[in-house]
C-alpha cells in the first residue's frame, strides 16, 4: 500500500487519519480541476478491492452518488482505481462530526440544545431529501437511499454548515453482504429501520427513522435502542415501547418531540412520508431562531475546536482508529496570499456572482472555462476569449493537458485559425512547468483579472510569489511526451466531444479507429455478465445492480480509454458509459497515421504509449508477471522492445541461441518441434501468454520453433532484465519455474502422442 507523504494518482497522500473495516482514511491534496484543494481519500481494503461483486457495486453507487449536488451532502469529487486499490476522493469538511458532539455534551450530563439539534436534524433531512428526490439525465428516479444514517457521518464545520456523507460505499456494502449472506449486514444497528433490521425492502422512510433517531439521541444525550449485544439492539428497534425526548428532557418542546415521535413510527403507512416533509416539520418548530451562525458559536463553546478527530472517522465506517491531528485554520473566502492576487472585480450578472464564487469555493479550473462561455453568451467575446485562455493555460502548466485542449476547443467556434494554432502552441510550451513562462503568457493575452480569480482560490499554490515548481503531476500519456509541434498539430486534428450523462460512448463488440481521453468528467467501464447457458443475469445476481452488466473501472480527468482496441484493432472488450455530462478528446486513426507520416519523431512517443496502454495492461493480466510489484512491471516493459511478425514468419527457431524470452501483444503463435524427422504441435498461445522462458531463463538453445498465425506483436524481454527483477522476486520465480515444469511435461506428452500417431498404434 502506498505510504503517506507520496503519489497515489492525480492525489498526494498526506497523512494517514484512520482505519476502518473496510478503509483507509487520509488527508490528501489534489490538482483535480487544476487548482490545489485538499480532500480526503478514502481507499478501499485489499479483501474488498479483489472482490469482484463489491467492485461492481462500489462503481455503480459511486456513479450514481457522482451527480449529487446539495449543500446539505458532502460531495464525491472522484472515484475508481490505482494499482488495483479502489478509492473515493470526498469533499474535506473542515470541522468535526456529530459523534464529537454527542461526547462533549454527555460529557457535561446534557443533552444537545433543542434548537441546535433540530438544526443539525433539519440539515441531514434537507440533504437526504435530495438524494431522495435526486434523477438520472432521463429523468427517471435513482431510487438512492442512504441506509447508513448515523452520527458518524454528519459532518459539522466550524462555519456551521452541516452535511451528511457517506452515500455509495455504504449501499455498496450493505448489497455486497445481502448477496453474500442470510442474514442483515452487521453495522450500526441501533441506526436500523424495522425493516431493515428484518431484511425487508427499504425505501427514503428508512432514512427517516435513522434521521429521527439520531435526533433523539442529540435531545436526550444517550442511545435511544444501542444495546452491548446486536440481537438485543435489533429486538429494541422491533418491540421496544418508544417514548419522546420530552419525557427525558422536559426542556424539549411539545412540537419538537411530536416531529420526532411522527418519524418514529414502525408502521411504514404512519411514519413521516418523506425526509422532505420531516425536514419541514423541524423548520416549523426553529423559524428563524437559530442559524448557521449560531451553530458556528456553540461547536467551541462545547469545546470542540480545529482538532479533525472525526473527519476521517465519519467517512470510515464502523471499527475506526484515529489519530488526533490539528487542520490547518480555514481561511476566509477571497483570503490568499501574495500582493498580486488582489481580489477581482466581480460582473454584473446573476449567473456570473454565482460562477465566481464557485470557482473560489469550489476550486476548479473548469468553472473558468463556465464563465468564460458565460461571456460568450452574453457577447462579450474578450472577456469569453480571456477567461478559457487563462484557464487552459492553468491546465497545461500543471501538467492536466488533456484537460487544457478540451478547455481551448472551448474557444474555437470565437476565433480564427491563426489565434487557434497560436493558443495550441503556447500551450504546448507551457507543458515544462515553468512558472514564469506561465506569467510571461498570461501577460500577453489581456487576462481582464480572472488569473487573480485563480489565486484567489489556490492561495498557497498560484497566490504566491515563486519560481519552483510544486505538486506537478506525471506527464500526461502520450500529449506529455511529443514535441510542442507535434502536440499543437495532435490537439488540432483531435475532437473534443460532448456527452450526457448516461450516453453511452463506446459498446462492447463493435468496432472503432478512435481513442479517447476524459477532459472534463467521469465514465464507467462495463462488461456483460452472462450465467452458464450464456444468458445475461437478471438484475441483483452475482451482486449486479442493473441487469448483465458488471462495473469494472471508473475513469476520470486525464485518463485515457479505447485506446487497447485502438492500438491493437481489435473490437472493444467493454461498454463505457459517461457517469456525469462529460468532455472527451477523441483521437482517430487518421490523426495518428497523419502525424506518424509527416514526423518519423512520433513513432518513438507513440509506442512509449503503446507499451504502457497495452503490453502493461496484458502483463498485469498475467498470472506470473502480474504478480510483480507495478514499479518492476513497468521498468521491465519499459526496457522491452515490440516487435511484428507477419504470418507464417517465426518468431524464435529450434536450436538457435536464446537471450530472450517473448510476450504475446496481439495475434496468435503456434508451437511446433522436430522430433525425429516428423514435425510435432506442442501448442498454441494467444495475447498474453508468453514464450522462450525455457532457454532464456535456463541458458541453452530454443527447443521449439514459434511461428506467427496471421499478424503477431510480441514483446521481447532480455534475459537479463528479467533475471535481474527475478533475483529479488523469489515468489515470481517459483512459479516460472513451475510454468516451466509444466509446459516440458506437456511437451513431453506431445511429443508421445505423435510418435504413437506416426508409428500407426
Amino acid at each position: 500500500m502506498t505510504d503517506t507523504g507520496t503519489s497515489f494518482g492525480r492525489y498526494e497522500l498526506q497523512e494517514l487519519l484512520a482505519v476502518g473495516g473496510m478503509a483507509e482514511i487520509f488527508l490528501a491534496r489534489s490538482r483535480l480541476g487544476g487548482i490545489a484543494r485538499t480532500c480526503v481519500i478514502k481507499r478501499v481494503l485489499p479483501e474488498y478491492s479483489t472482490s469482484r461483486q463489491f467492485v461492481s457495486m462500489f462503481i455503480d453507487e459511486a456513479r450514481i452518488t457522482i451527480g449529487l449536488e446539495h449543500e446539505n451532502i458532502v460531495k464525491l469529487l472522484d472515484f475508481g482505481q490505482v494499482d488495483g486499490a479502489y478509492f473515493m476522493a470526498i469533499e474535506y469538511v473542515d470541522g468535526c462530526d456529530l459523534v464529537d458532539v454527542l461526547r462533549a455534551v454527555k460529557g457535561r450530563g446534557v443533552g444537545v440544545p433543542p434548537l441546535a439539534a433540530a438544526y443539525i436534524a433539519r440539515a441531514m433531512a434537507r440533504g437526504l431529501h435530495a438524494a431522495h428526490q435526486a434523477r438520472d439525465h432521463r429523468g427517471q428516479d435513482m431510487n438512492i437511499v442512504h441506509r447508513d444514517v448515523s452520527p458518524q457521518n454528519v459532518f459539522l464545520s466550524w462555519l456551521g454548515d452541516v452535511k451528511i456523507g457517506d452515500f455509495g460505499i455504504a449501499s455498496a456494502r450493505n448489497r455486497l453482504h445481502q448477496t453474500t449472506s442470510s442474514g442483515v449486514v452487521k453495522g450500526k444497528y441501533g441506526y436500523m429501520s424495522p425493516e431493515q433490521t428484518s431484511g425487508r425492502k427499504v425505501d427514503p422512510r428508512t432514512d427517516v427513522w435513522a434521521c429521527a433517531v439520531v435526533l433523539w439521541e442529540m435531545l436526550v444525550g444517550g442511545r435511544l435502542f444501542a444495546t452491548d449485544s446486536a440481537v438485543d439492539t435489533m429486538a429494541r428497534v422491533n418491540e421496544m415501547s418508544i417514548e419522546g425526548p420530552a419525557t427525558f428532557r422536559p426542556e424539549v418542546p411539545n412540537a419538537l418531540n411530536d416531529v420526532v415521535l411522527a418519524a418514529l413510527q414502525r408502521p411504514l403507512s404512519l411514519r413521516t412520508s418523506s425526509a422532505g416533509a420531516f425536514a419541514d416539520a423541524l423548520d416549523n418548530v426553529i423559524g428563524d431562531r437559530f442559524t448557521a451562525r449560531d451553530l458556528e458559536t456553540l461547536l467551541p463553546e462545547l469545546g470542540l475546536t480545529r482538532v479533525a478527530r472525526s473527519v476521517a472517522r465519519s467517512v470510515a465506517g464502523s471499527g475506526v482508529r484515529i489519530r488526533g491531528r490539528s487542520t490547518p485554520s480555514r481561511q476566509p473566502q477571497g483570503h490568499h496570499a501574495g500582493a498580486s492576487a488582489g481580489r477581482p472585480e466581480v460582473p454584473n450578472d446573476d449567473r456570473l456572482v454565482r460562477l465566481h464564487a464557485t470557482l473560489r469555493e469550489g476550486q476548479n479550473l473548469w468553472t473558468l472555462v463556465d464563465i468564460g462561455e458565460r461571456h460568450a453568451a452574453l457577447g462579450q467575446r474578450p472577456q469569453a476569449l480571456s477567461a478559457v485562455r487563462t484557464a487552459a493555460a492553468v491546465f497545461a502548466h500543471r501538467g492536466l493537458l488533456v484537460q487544457a485542449v478540451c478547455a481551448i476547443h472551448t474557444l474555437r467556434p470565437l476565433v480564427d485559425k491563426q489565434l487557434f494554432d497560436d493558443e495550441l502552441l503556447a500551450l504546448g510550451a507551457l507543458r515544462g512547468h515553468d512558472r514564469q513562462r506561465l506569467l510571461d503568457h498570461l501577460a500577453r493575452i489581456e487576462h481582464q483579472d480572472f488569473w487573480k480569480l485563480v489565486q484567489a482560490a489556490d492561495p498557497a499554490g498560484l497566490g504566491v510569489e515563486q519560481t519552483e515548481l510544486t505538486n506537478v503531476l506525471d506527464a500526461t500519456p502520450l500529449l506529455g511526451s511529443v514535441s510542442a509541434t507535434d502536440f499543437a498539430q495532435l490537439a488540432r486534428m483531435a475532437r473534443v466531444e460532448r456527452k450526457p450523462q448516461g450516453s453511452t460512448v463506446v459498446r462492447e463488440g463493435e468496432r472503432s479507429d478512435a481513442l479517447y481521453a476524459v477532459g472534463r468528467g467521469r465514465v464507467v467501464v462495463a462488461t456483460t455478465a452472462n450465467d452458464a447457458d450464456g444468458n445475461p443475469l437478471g438484475a441483483g445476481e452475482g451482486g449486479l445492480g442493473i441487469r448483465g452488466r458488471v462495473y469494472l473501472a471508473a475513469l476520470g480527468e486525464g485518463d485515457f480509454f479505447g485506446e487497447f482496441s485502438f492500438l491493437t484493432q481489435s473490437p472493444r472488450s467493454a461498454t463505457v458509459e459517461a457517469a456525469s455530462d462529460c468532455l472527451l478528446l477523441r483521437i482517430d486513426r487518421a490523426t495518428v497515421d497523419t502525424l506518424v507520416s509527416a514526423d518519423d519523431g512520433f513513432r518513438a512517443p507513440l509506442l512509449e504509449f503503446y507499451k504502457e496502454r497495452v503490453a502493461e495492461l496484458l502483463l498485469a493480466k498475467n498470472p506470473i508477471i502480474g504478480a510483480l510489484p507495478p514499479e518492476a512491471r513497468r521498468g521491465l516493459i519499459q526496457k522491452a522492445d515490440v516487435l511484428k511478425f507477419l504470418d507464417g514468419e517465426s518468431v524464435v527457431c529450434e536450436g538457435d541461441a536464446a537471450d530472450e524470452l517473448f510476450f504475446i501483444l496481439s495475434g496468435e503463435v503456434e508451437v511446433t518441434r522436430e522430433e525425429s524427422g516428423f514435425p510435432v504441435f506442442i501448442n498454441k498461445l494467444h495475447e498474453g501468454q508468453f514464450f522462450g522462458e525455457m532457454a532464456a531463463l535456463r541458458h541453452r538453445p530454443r527447443t521449439a520453433t514459434v511461428r506467427a498465425m496471421g499478424s503477431v506483436e510480441v514483446l521481447a524481454v532480455r534475459r537479463e532484465e528479467i533475471e535481474r527483477i527475478l533475483e529479488v522476486a523469489e515468489d515470481v520465480r517459483a512459479l516460472f519455474e513451475r510454468a516451466m515444469t509444466a509446459r516440458e511435461a506437456e511437451s513431453a506428452e506431445r511429443v508421445r502422442e505423435t510418435t504413437l500417431i506416426f508409428q500407426g498404434v
